[in-house]
């Protein structure tokens, strides 16, 4: 449809809940020692990939659902073995929003990797790659 002098029908925006899940590394932190990228295998890396490709087809609406067996939820860090959070980013703008995490080997019990990262808008911002499942190491996770 033609515009009129300026006028017409603006473009449809999309709502988070409607996009697809989109991926960060802007707030990874390569600093921490128990979650150093150092310490992920090429194979970690590899399924990392692939599920980042699946995962990008999903819509933040079913990213976000926490009946699931990706092992996807939300992260209540009293409960684990870094009780202060994620401490590289800025509280004040990001530490709002919700910590979360997901396995990339959901259905192999033997590898249990797992990435936490914080979840905005339509953008999972991964902060820690957890290949050793340290994070819930004194503990059974959710």
């Amino acid at each position: 449809m033609p515009k009129e002098h300026g006028r017409g029908i603006p473009e449809p925006r999309l709502t988070p809940e409607k996009s697809s899940v989109r991926f960060s590394f802007k707030h990874i932190d390569i600093e921490h020692d128990k979650f150093h990228f150092s310490k992920c295998q090429t194979e970690f890396f590899e399924k990392l990939i692939c599920r980042f490709r699946i995962f990008s087809t999903w819509s933040i609406e079913q990213f976000t659902d926490q009946n699931n067996n990706e092992r996807r939820h939300t992260i209540w860090f009293p409960d684990t073995s870094e009780p202060e959070g994620f401490t590289n980013i800025d509280s004040e703008q990001l530490g709002v929003h919700e910590a979360w995490q997901f396995a990339i080997c959901p259905d192999d019990q033997a590898n249990q990797w797992r990435v936490h990262g914080i979840l905005i808008d339509d953008t999972f911002f991964v902060v820690w790659l957890d290949p050793e499942h340290k994070l819930y190491s004194n503990r059974l996770e959710p």
